[in-house]
């Protein structure tokens, strides 16, 4: 049975901001589930979502920088 982690929780746990987190879980980022208005995390989807490369572009975007130009 998983136990699910409310919004709250999962920020304690991934040592995240609850704005952030609920921007990620909004546009798909991180593994969530809506359950009626409120999201829901499930730890070991969470965990492999840490272990996997899928979450390293969400802080460390490359910045172009353009040419100068004149």
């Amino acid at each position: 049975m998983t136990n699910w982690l409310t919004l709250e929780e999962t920020a304690q746990y991934l040592k995240m901001g609850k704005s952030t987190l609920y921007g990620f879980a909004r546009k798909g980022k991180i593994p969530a589930h809506k359950v009626g208005r409120a999201w829901r995390f499930d730890p070991d989807e969470l965990d492999d979502w840490l272990k996997s490369d899928k979450h390293s572009n969400q802080h460390h975007k490359k910045v172009e920088k353009r040419p100068k130009t004149g």
